[in-house]
């Protein structure tokens, strides 16, 4: 992707482009970590072990992850976040 222009205005606040947001997944609830490697300042998204959708007797199932449960209330929260 070609480097772009951006601008911080006086709050100190920079906006990402849509199209890197966008190719990137990011929305208004994203958490990016800041770091300074001397004058270069990077944002990188800060990623939740993620869970994968897996077929399992040709149904589609959440991958199971030893240790993490998923319950009813997840999964409703999931589908109504897709439906939006």
């Amino acid at each position: 992707m070609a480097s772009m222009m951006v601008t911080i205005d006086r709050a100190g606040r920079v906006v990402i482009p849509k199209d890197v947001r966008d190719r990137l997944s990011l929305d208004q609830n994203s958490e990016l970590e800041v770091t300074v490697e001397g004058d270069t300042v990077l944002l990188s998204p800060v990623r939740s072990a993620g869970r994968r959708i897996v077929e399992v007797d040709g149904w589609p199932v959440i991958e199971s992850v030893r240790g993490i449960s998923t319950s009813d209330a997840d999964v409703q929260r999931w589908r109504d976040d897709v439906q939006r």
